[in-house]
């Protein structure tokens, strides 16, 4: 039971991540711009030179690169150690989200979000993946 409530929990909290992110992508453009103003007022106030596209893309990679890391763990803990999965769950996920964006009020889809999406990915995953390795072969020489 245990080695279930661990993947069933992984699981779960990917789910509801996945479903944070597309409910900010379902949002119409005002909304989504009102949000992004918000932060944008927060992050201004310790750093003056940040504006409103650094906050949108930052988002994109941020939003992504923990669901990248979410993926990561859901397939460590099901017992799989390869990269596909992960890095083509991400890719799709990045995908279908622009794709969505193309039915909102105000948004549109575009590849370089896409791209910018699948790279938090990436920042997440490849790094898990090189310490997993690192530490498997300190294991192996000890």
């Amino acid at each position: 039971m245990k080695r279930f409530c661990k993947p069933g929990l992984a699981l779960l909290a990917t789910a509801l991540w996945l479903w944070f992110i597309y409910a900010r992508s379902a949002q119409p453009a005002a909304v989504s711009h009102e949000e992004s103003g918000a932060v944008l007022g927060l992050l201004r106030k310790v750093l003056p030179f940040v504006d409103m596209l650094l906050v949108r893309k930052l988002a994109h990679f941020t939003e992504y690169a923990v669901l990248g890391a979410l993926l990561w763990l859901d397939w460590r803990l099901l017992g799989r150690d390869g990269l596909l999965l992960p890095l083509g769950a991400g890719l799709l996920f990045a995908a279908g989200d622009e794709l969505l964006q193309t039915f909102i009020p105000g948004r549109s889809g575009e590849l370089l979000d896409v791209l910018l999406d699948f790279s938090g990915v990436l920042a997440a995953v490849l790094p898990a993946r090189l310490i997993r390795k690192r530490k498997e072969n300190k294991r192996r020489e000890a």
